[in-house]
């Protein structure tokens, strides 16, 4: 019995790779729209920065920096990148970091990496289900 499970669960996860991903690219956007809407471009948020020196506001600066110079894409894009070595390990896991963060990107003002990362991502878990099955 416990064999069956464990065979059955095994083949779910191995047929569902690029699902899995897709999942967490989703979560990961509705979350950055979150932050986006709730954190960032509130002008009352924006103006308690300007007015005090709260603790978050350094990380809100740093994420709107780093929006700015598009870093969430371009590490979405490198991660992408990655995923394409011939790691069996190194592969899944970078593209779901690709995955995770172009969910991100996506939302928060860098879409054109983030966007072509999260293609390139699941073509990658996609392809590679395939040839292992």
């Amino acid at each position: 019995m416990g064999q069956s499970i464990s065979r059955i669960s095994g083949t779910l996860f191995r047929d569902a790779r690029p699902l899995g991903g897709v999942c967490l690219a989703i979560i990961c956007a509705l979350l950055a729209y979150w932050v986006r809407y709730a954190f960032i471009e509130p002008e009352p948020m924006g103006a308690a920065c300007y007015t005090d020196a709260r603790w978050w506001c350094v990380l809100r600066t740093g994420l709107i920096v780093s929006t700015d110079k598009n870093l969430l894409g371009l590490m979405a894009f490198v991660a992408a990148l990655l995923a394409l070595l011939p790691s069996q390990r190194l592969h899944i896991w970078s593209a779901h970091v690709a995955l995770a963060i172009g969910g991100s990107g996506m939302i928060l003002y860098n879409a054109t990496f983030s966007v072509a990362a999260a293609v390139l991502a699941v073509l990658v878990l996609a392809l590679r289900r395939q040839s292992a099955a």
